[in-house]
Parts: structure tokens; C-alpha cells; sequence
């Protein structure tokens, strides 16, 4: 059985059910934002950026199975 930490790390960063604190958390760490700056976001500024941030997310799967197939 997976924990509730475990659950929400495997959620897309564009998941509805994410809390503020976690969609601020993949901003943070994907865009590199800091946490005050998450925090002066318009709702629609950080749906767009959590779009990104799947993106960002992809590319770097796809990245790190490459390397590791190389």
C-alpha cells in the first residue's frame, strides 16, 4: 500500500487535487522559483507554469532513459 507522500509525488503537477503547498513545491523545485514568488502568482500564471513544469518533467525522463540506454 503506497503512503499519502508517495501518492502525491506519482500526481501530475497539473492535478487539480495537488494543494497550493504542493503545486508551489513543483515550481520550486522544477522552475526554480522561490517560494515567496509562488506565492505572488495570478491562478492562471501558475497553470501555465505547471504545464512547464510536466513538460520539464518529460524531457527529463526521456533524458535520464538515454543516458542510462547508452
Amino acid at each position: 500500500m503506497q503512503s499519502n507522500n508517495e501518492n502525491t509525488i506519482n500526481k501530475l503537477a497539473t492535478d487539480p487535487t495537488l494543494s497550493i503547498q504542493e503545486k508551489n513545491w513543483e515550481l520550486m523545485s522544477v522552475l526554480g522559483l522561490k517560494w515567496s514568488e509562488t506565492k505572488e502568482l495570478s491562478e492562471e500564471d501558475k497553470s501555465f507554469l505547471l504545464e512547464k513544469v510536466e513538460k520539464i518533467k518529460v524531457q527529463m525522463s526521456q533524458q535520464a532513459a538515454y543516458e542510462s540506454n547508452r
